[in-house]
């Protein structure tokens, strides 16, 4: 199984990858990690340019080609990201605009940019007062652009409190995840 993961933390060793760890241990197979923090500069933010309204794919042509590809060859797709202000971040989500294009060149030009179907999950953790229901809503927007159907949601929301590497019932969250998704892996190549 191949799995890729779209990080939006900015900590190498902080809540998300505690999550992503707990989740990739159980998940097994391959897995490849975009840091969106990492990207920043190789990878631009949609302009707006329309180009994808009247051709295939992305007029931009930089880092997110490679990115492209690699979402179509998975099997499945993680977005891990800090509820900041209730939101995904910043550089996640500048990346992700990038995925307007394959709306629109279903909607207007009759192709689709990702042909292969995939399961896709979300990891979340933020701490404060905030809700996650609306970064829990725009992953699960993105997982179905790169047409990966959310199979559900790990989250440790008390991180100012307890760290996610410490959250037990959290990290039990993204094992339990892994293996809803292994099960229906398996029920798909049955």
């Amino acid at each position: 199984m191949n799995t890729l993961i779209f990080d939006g933390s900015p900590h190498k060793n902080g809540d998300i990858a505690a999550l992503i760890q707990a989740f990739c241990r159980q998940l097994g197979g391959e897995t490849e990690r975009i840091r969106a923090y990492e990207v920043q500069g190789k990878v631009s933010a949609c302009v707006d340019c329309r180009a994808c309204w009247k051709q295939s794919g992305c007029a931009i042509q930089d880092g997110m080609q490679e990115i492209y590809e690699k979402i179509e060859k998975a099997d499945v797709i993680v977005i891990a990201s800090p509820v900041y202000y209730s939101g995904l971040t910043g550089p996640l989500m500048s990346m992700m605009s990038r995925l307007q294009c394959a709306y629109a060149n279903s909607r207007f030009v009759g192709t689709k940019l990702f042909v292969k179907e995939k399961i896709g999950a979300v990891l979340l953790a933020g701490g404060g007062n905030g809700k996650p229901d609306s970064a829990l809503d725009t992953a699960k927007m993105l997982l179905r652009a790169m047409r990966a159907a959310p199979a559900g949601s790990a989250m440790a929301l008390k991180t100012d409190d307890v760290p996610a590497k410490d959250d037990a019932a959290a990290l039990q969250a993204a094992r339990e995840l892994a293996e809803k998704i292994l099960r229906e892996s398996g029920e798909k190549a049955e």
